[in-house]
Order: C-alpha cells, then sequence, then structure tokens
C-alpha cells in the first residue's frame, strides 16, 4: 500500500539533483544568489561604519539618512539583559508552577478521561443512551440539511413508501 506502482519511479526532487535542471536555469540561480548577497552586504555598509565612528574609530563618513537606527538598536542592545532575565523568569515560573499546581489544590484538567457522564453532558444526552450507542455495532444516524446530526438509534428506521 506504501510503495509505489511497479515501474513507475518517481523523479529525484532538483534540490536533491540539481544537474537535472536546465543549465541556464542553473546560472541564472547562482547569479540571482550571488546578488541577493551583495546586495544585503552592501546594505549593512551604512549601519557598520556609524557603529565604527561611534566607538571612536576614524572611518569615512558613509551616506546615510541619520543616526537614529544606530540610537534605536544601541537602546535595543541595552534592553537585551533585561528581556533574557525577564524570559528566563517566566520560564521558571511556568515550570515551578506545573510542578507545585497538584499541591496547591488545582487539578490537571488536561489528562482528565472524558467518561460517559462528562461526554453525554456535552452531547446533551442521556447517559444510558449513550451507552446504547457506542455497545451497538451499527448506529443509525438521520442527517439535516446542512450535514448535521439530528438523530440516531440502534434500531433500524423504517423507509418512507
Amino acid at each position: 500500500m506504501d510503495q509505489s506502482r511497479p515501474g513507475h519511479q518517481a523523479l529525484p526532487l532538483i534540490i536533491e539533483r540539481p544537474d537535472l535542471a536546465h543549465p541556464f536555469r542553473r546560472a541564472f540561480s547562482i547569479i540571482l544568489t550571488a546578488g541577493g548577497w551583495i546586495v544585503w552586504l552592501i546594505m549593512w555598509i551604512p549601519f557598520l561604519g556609524a557603529l565604527a565612528r561611534h566607538f571612536g574609530y576614524n572611518v569615512p563618513l558613509v551616506s546615510f539618512p541619520s543616526q537614529l537606527s544606530l540610537h534605536s538598536f544601541l537602546l535595543l542592545a541595552e534592553l537585551i539583559p533585561i528581556v533574557v532575565i525577564a524570559a528566563m523568569l517566566a520560564m521558571a515560573l511556568r515550570f515551578l508552577w506545573e510542578k507545585l499546581r497538584n499541591h496547591a489544590g488545582f487539578p490537571d484538567r488536561r489528562w482528565r478521561p472524558v467518561g460517559l457522564e462528562r461526554l453525554a453532558h456535552h452531547m446533551a444526552l442521556d447517559p444510558e443512551r449513550l451507552a446504547g450507542w457506542q455497545s451497538a455495532q451499527i448506529l443509525y444516524v438521520r442527517h439535516g440539511d446542512r450535514g448535521n446530526v439530528l438523530d440516531a438509534t440502534t434500531n433500524q428506521p423504517k423507509r418512507p413508501e
């Protein structure tokens, strides 16, 4: 069942066998990738130049609109330790809550078995009727216009004549 038909061999993916791609497509993808990397590196030049000037290195002034991006980056860099400490504290509190929740009197509702009474309550049925449905080997279901279940019974319904 999980094997393909005999004689039908699927082609390998292009990412696994790039030599199967057309030579023009391979050359174009290499040029496009290299161009993307070059543009990405060029975009870092103004920021790195401003950062070097901030730390006192005498580098030529690179044209960029303002020092606002550098100032924003430095403010974020000062906030990184606070964010890391807050995240570690949140993880520690969550870990402690998971360990101490049962001792505090809060039951673990995630792993509670459903049971017939709870299932019948959520389906707005009598538990005896639901137990009859579960014990039946064949259940006849009547659907509404939109496909929702209107009724279910273990007895075969009479067909209209």
